[in-house]
């Protein structure tokens, strides 16, 4: 483990600590709102549930704002006013017990969120652009560490006070800050002086262009220069991505309230988050062991991934016991590993230099706006066809993102054919 650690850049070693915070600060708040809202604001469940929605709203625009910003105002000005923002905000939310305050704090704090949730991939990317899969992937891995840790923590702290929920958060936000301002700088130069390899060193499926017309790390070498956003592979990119999370998000949605009507304890459900989680962080050695022998490139990570879904859905729809639900959510997390990492991957290989934040944004947005759609979404099926009829419907969904993800390579082999010649006439 420690040899696997130390083969990283030390850049991305420490990109990847400060994600463990400041995922850890982001969990000890987000489980406890529903219960914040309705047990202690005293509001009904349905009211938590609005505000909730419009927090996620709040984190799309702020996606894509502060992937923008990254680009075009700076690196560091973004990091800066979005942790100060987040330390602010986080500070008043411990302090109010306003309704109404709360209610404006916490669109703010999704704003925030929102502002800096691109901002780790789009570092990996800029800091380590050889690295491939591996850069982001490591990021992925260290946020759910930091989830998994934040989540105890947050219960910790709440025996204490529901306030020391949101002082803990602002807390870890501080220490964030501070790695960044401290040692990002001399890292981010770093990046800037190193001369662009010919041809990327990373891995098999980012070296060059592979059989499914996958542009590499840094394009076909001479061409990066003359890149430019291939906006419908990104459609395709993010039509899939924002399926498969209308998907995923019914697990914490209709799902839980699906398994309380089985019988199934809400003790055992959260069970099903634990056995999630551990396997994000202690199956790494499986889940590249599927990558090498059925998923050898990101294409084909993103395909397998999806027909995951589809498997974990249908298993349920033939299962009402907890042991298919177990067996569900271990599919469903084989899925997640490989999806989630891939797709912002894949965004980046056919990212132009200096648009990395915004496309990062577009992605960790479409991601939000998935989470937003899918809890809406899945109670209006489940309302109509029961949860057979749902997890059926949810199936079908996650094919058809496999068809989303299987065609975006079409519009990259289009660009291909045009940019070889107009290298060749220079």
């Amino acid at each position: 483990m420690r040899q696997k650690w130390e083969s990283y850049p030390s850049s991305i070693r420490l990109l990847a600590v400060a994600a463990i915070i400041f995922s850890t600060g982001m969990a000890c708040i987000w489980p406890l709102v529903t219960i914040y809202i309705h047990d202690y604001l005293g509001k009904p469940l349905p009211v938590a549930g609005f505000l909730l929605l419009l927090n996620q709203g709040a984190f799309l625009i702020g996606s894509i704002t502060g992937g923008m910003l990254f680009d075009r105002w700076g690196r560091m000005r973004t990091i800066i006013i979005g942790s100060v923002g987040i330390i602010l905000i986080t500070i008043g939310l411990g302090l109010t017990h306003d309704f109404t305050v709360y209610t404006i704090l916490l669109l703010l704090n999704g704003l925030f969120y929102g502002t800096l949730s691109p901002v780790m991939n789009a570092l990996a990317v800029v800091l380590w652009p050889e690295g491939g899969r591996k850069g982001i992937n490591m990021i992925y891995v260290a946020l759910n560490a930091g989830v998994a840790a934040g989540s105890a923590l947050g219960g910790l702290l709440a025996s204490v006070s529901f306030s020391w929920t949101f002082f803990g958060n602002a807390i870890t936000q501080m220490i964030v800050l501070a790695i960044f301002v401290i040692f990002l700088p001399r890292h981010l130069k770093a990046a800037e002086n190193r001369p662009l390899p010919a041809s990327p060193a990373g891995e098999s499926d980012t070296s060059k262009t592979d059989a499914d017309g996958q542009l590499g790390a840094h394009g076909a070498g001479e061409l990066q220069p003359k890149r430019k956003v291939v906006w419908g592979a990104l459609l395709f990119l993010c039509s899939g991505l924002l399926i498969s999370w209308i998907v995923y998000v019914q697990w914490t949605t209709v799902l839980s309230t699906y398994m309380q009507s089985l019988g199934i304890s809400l003790r055992q459900y959260s069970l099903l988050w634990t056995l999630n989680g551990g396997l994000i962080l202690f199956g790494q050695p499986l889940i590249a062991w599927v990558i090498r022998r059925f998923a050898r490139t990101l294409k084909a990570q993103m395909l397998l991934g999806s027909y995951v879904f589809a498997l974990s859905m249908l298993i349920l729809s033939q299962s009402t016991s907890y042991a298919g639900f177990v067996a569900a959510m271990f599919i469903m997390t084989l899925g997640e590993m490989l999806v989630w990492p891939a797709v912002p991957a894949v965004a980046a290989q056919i990212t132009p230099a200096g648009r990395e934040g915004f496309i990062q944004g577009l992605i960790a947005g479409t991601g939000s706006a998935g989470r937003m759609l899918g809890p809406l979404l899945g109670a209006i099926i489940f309302q109509h066809f029961q949860a057979q009829g749902l997890l059926y419907i949810m199936a079908g969904l996650a094919l058809l993102s496999v068809a989303f993800f299987a065609f975006h390579t079409t519009f990259l082999n289009r660009r291909q054919k045009v940019a070889v010649p107009t290298a060749e006439k220079m």
